[in-house]
């Protein structure tokens, strides 16, 4: 199934997957800190997974084939192409917002897959580690200033 290309994360990560150098990948992530994603809601029975960011927000979890678990995140409404997700309640956030300590001490989960119905780029927690750094960096440099 072809899906449109409307905004620029979802060409930098074609360019990415076409490509796969550790350059594209850092300015992919680079522009990915800033932009804004659709997050899924979706109450769970199990109390694995705890709220995100205390915003009362439990993602919907899919489990790969390697049986590990990831929270989907879309670059935007054009990327949800299951009708069942369609219906659910979905959340904006700020990538960035969307790193912290949770989900990187978190057992249960591996980390996001960005577009896990088109594209699948995984961002695993070493990936939510980088990110985090460059944030913290990226505050104490306006202290500073």
């Amino acid at each position: 199934m072809e899906f449109k290309k409307i905004n620029k994360i979802d060409l930098m990560v074609d360019d990415f997957i076409k490509n796969n150098t550790n350059e594209k990948f850092a300015e992919l992530i680079e522009e990915l800190i800033n932009t804004n994603v659709i997050l899924i809601n979706k109450e769970l029975g199990d109390n694995n997974l705890k709220k995100l960011n205390d915003d009362a927000i439990t993602p919907l979890v899919i489990t790969d084939s390697l049986k590990q678990n990831y929270i989907p995140i879309f670059s935007g409404d054009h990327q949800i192409i299951n009708d069942e997700l369609k219906k659910m309640k979905k959340v904006n956030y700020v990538f960035k917002d969307l790193c912290n300590d949770s989900i990187v001490n978190n057992d249960y989960i591996e980390g996001y897959v960005l577009n896990p119905f088109t594209q699948g780029l995984k961002l695993p927690k070493e990936v939510i580690k980088i990110v985090i750094k460059y944030i913290n960096e990226e505050q104490n440099e306006k202290a500073v200033s």
